[in-house]
């Protein structure tokens, strides 16, 4: 094997070992989990006291934020700030909901479940679970004041702490413990909704490869489908069952709470956003635009009238960042443009501020037009950008990144100027910065298994630091620059009319694209089979680019820059009648995209100067 060959094959191999060891570590089963966006983890250039719960400013009444009750042991008072936490805690709003839970320990010392729901709110936020152990602790303290059925809320949440503590380093939990707790509860009080919305998030485990839902999902599927019969209008049970459905083969099947849960909870900031990533599913950008303006209406709303800063709404970017991504499926690059200037004022401080672990958002952090110019393939600008925004960030990853793009960039300049040797290079010196990076960040893994243990006994012990200025897991980056490299060397094979070999590494790309998993938005911002679409398209392979164009149309519906390639594909093999169609069905899609567009301008002048039957 020569030795450049060898070189790419050992970081394929490096990459997929991290990949499957973040899954590993970072994995935590539920869906509240998964929107967990508000880890503080990753390197720090300094750092700062978390607040404690108590030490929070204390909350406003809430309105518009949900509708579900459960009745505990408590003074009204406390019952009141109990629910509203409690609905916020289903929002995923977790900053006003352990605000909610401490008020209602101010209202009444000898609540239990508001400690129960504080343990919760605080475990959301990710990271080091002080705070939260210390709440559940206090909760259990107090399982004398509380009823049968509240003591059982208490016991799963011990039973999901003894499962994390137990996990060997790198594995699963087991929480098979914390499901029957509350399989027993839902048995024992069948109508109390919120056991089962609870249970349907304990035993949510996602989907097999071909889209099958595992065991515990289809139960989930179940539980959920059940509660919205009984009661249609459940605002927590709309959000759980638009999470549980917008990755399967059919997100359509939550089209119906898409188009409620933004009235269910309007004062909501991600309830308002979620419809979205339903929206976006099923290619509908209009309305899913629709969907992301109004969650960004609400949360600046909420963050001017409460003065809260935007560590304290991880929302607010995760949103712009969908939003954005939305916007350039919909041929709005100028608006996209527009909003990618908020990005500067929003990032804050704080590691969810841009989600750490996200390729997308540390692009962002970058420079924040680099996602938009990386999605519509415009190599030179990708270049001008990091230029503009040197010098380099401090953080070790994303001065990887920052280099990492550099050398794809640099690279596809070249293979588009006909300038295979640049191309060559750039690969090089892109595959050796894989290689040494994968091989650090294998080094730093061995590690962080070794010690987990003594680092989460001094974590119990200690009230812990917020990071400030965290890094971007490296995991994730090196895959996105994986798949990068993949694309270089195979549009140097396409250039060479090596097509079949090119192909193939198209087709790795594609399947590397594939394992970055299921992510809101999408962690790969350009489909690797329109990279593989365009290459093929410039050699003038018209059924090879045809065929990519619409595996790119998959995961992406109704996206005009794989329909404009389609209409483009028939209309250089002379298929007259195919291309009009296309280009009809591509105009359609762009109806309200950027009218100078240069796709737009293309398609218009070619069906002008061809009738229907031409």
């Amino acid at each position: 094997m020569a030795g450049a060959e060898r070189l790419v094959a050992l970081v394929r191999i490096a990459c997929g070992w991290l990949l499957a060891a973040a899954l590993l570590l970072f994995a935590v089963p539920g869906a509240r989990a998964q929107a967990g966006m508000g880890a503080h983890t990753g390197h720090a250039m300094g750092e700062r006291d978390e607040v404690a719960p108590e030490k929070l400013p204390g909350p406003q009444k809430l309105e518009g934020i949900g509708n579900v009750h459960l009745k505990i042991a408590a003074t009204p008072e406390a019952q009141a700030w109990f629910e509203q936490g409690l609905n916020l805690l289903h929002d995923f709003w977790d900053y006003e909901s352990s605000r909610a839970f401490e008020q209602g320990v101010r209202a009444d010392a000898q609540c239990a479940m508001c400690y129960w729901g504080l343990y919760e709110a605080e475990a959301f936020r990710g990271g080091n679970k002080y705070f939260a152990r210390k709440a559940l602790a206090k909760a259990a303290e107090l399982k004398r004041h509380a009823s049968k059925s509240e003591r059982l809320y208490i016991e799963a949440g011990e039973a999901r702490e003894e499962a994390l503590k137990a996990a060997k380093p790198g594995g699963e939990p087991d929480h098979s413990k914390e499901i029957d707790i509350w399989r027993k509860l839902v048995k024992q009080s069948p109508r109390d909704t919120q056991a089962r919305l609870f249970l349907a998030q304990a035993l949510t485990d996602g989907y097999d490869d071909d889209g099958t839902p595992r065991a515990g999902q289809k139960e989930a599927l179940e539980i959920l489908q059940g509660v919205l019969r009984e009661d249609p209008n459940n605002s927590a049970a709309n959000h759980y069952w638009i999470h549980a459905v917008e990755e399967s083969p059919k997100p359509e099947q939550a089209l119906h709470s898409a188009e409620i849960l933004g009235t269910l909870a309007p004062a909501s900031g991600h309830m308002v956003h979620m419809p979205g990533h339903i929206y976006y599913r099923l290619g509908d950008y209009e309305n899913a635009e629709k969907s992301f303006a109004a969650s960004t209406q609400a949360d600046e709303r909420y963050m001017q009238a409460q003065h809260v800063q935007v560590d304290d709404d991880w929302n607010y970017v995760h949103n712009l960042m969908y939003a954005i991504a939305n916007l350039l499926e919909e041929g709005k690059l100028e608006k996209a443009a527009e909003l990618s200037s908020k990005l500067a004022a929003a990032r804050g401080e704080l590691s969810n501020s841009l989600y750490p672990w996200s390729p997308r958002d540390s692009t962002a952090r970058l420079q924040g037009r680099l996602p938009l110019a990386l999605r519509t393939g415009n190599w030179e600008q990708v270049l001008e950008l990091l230029r503009a925004s040197e010098p380099g960030e401090p953080l070790p990853n994303l001065k990887f990144l920052r280099l990492g793009l550099k050398e794809f960039a640099t690279g596809m300049t070249a293979l588009e100027a006909g300038d295979l040797r640049q191309a060559a290079e750039s690969a090089e010196r892109l595959d050796a910065e894989l290689w040494r990076t994968s091989e650090r960040l294998k080094d730093e893994e061995a590690e962080q298994l070794k010690d987990k243990k003594d680092k989460e006994k001094e974590k119990e012990e200690s009230a812990p630091k917020l990071k400030l200025m965290p890094d971007a897991y490296g995991r994730p980056v090196v895959s996105v620059l994986s798949i990068m490299s993949l694309e270089l060397r195979a549009g140097m094979l396409v250039a060479k009319k090596e097509i079949e070999e090119a192909k193939k590494l198209y087709a790795q790309a594609a399947r590397e694209e594939k394992e970055l998993g299921y992510r809101e938005p999408p962690f790969y911002i350009r489909p690797a089979a329109e990279s593989a679409a365009a290459a093929l398209l410039a050699a003038g392979k018209w059924a090879d680019a045809k065929e990519a164009y619409q595996a790119a149309l998959l995961e992406r519906p109704r996206s005009g820059f794989p329909l404009y390639g389609i209409a483009m594909s028939s209309e250089r093999a002379g298929d007259a009648k195919a291309a009009r169609a296309e280009y009809e069905d591509f105009v359609a899609a762009w109806k309200n995209a950027d009218a100078e567009l240069p796709q737009l301008e293309h398609a218009r002048a070619y069906l002008s100067g061809h009738t229907a039957g031409q």
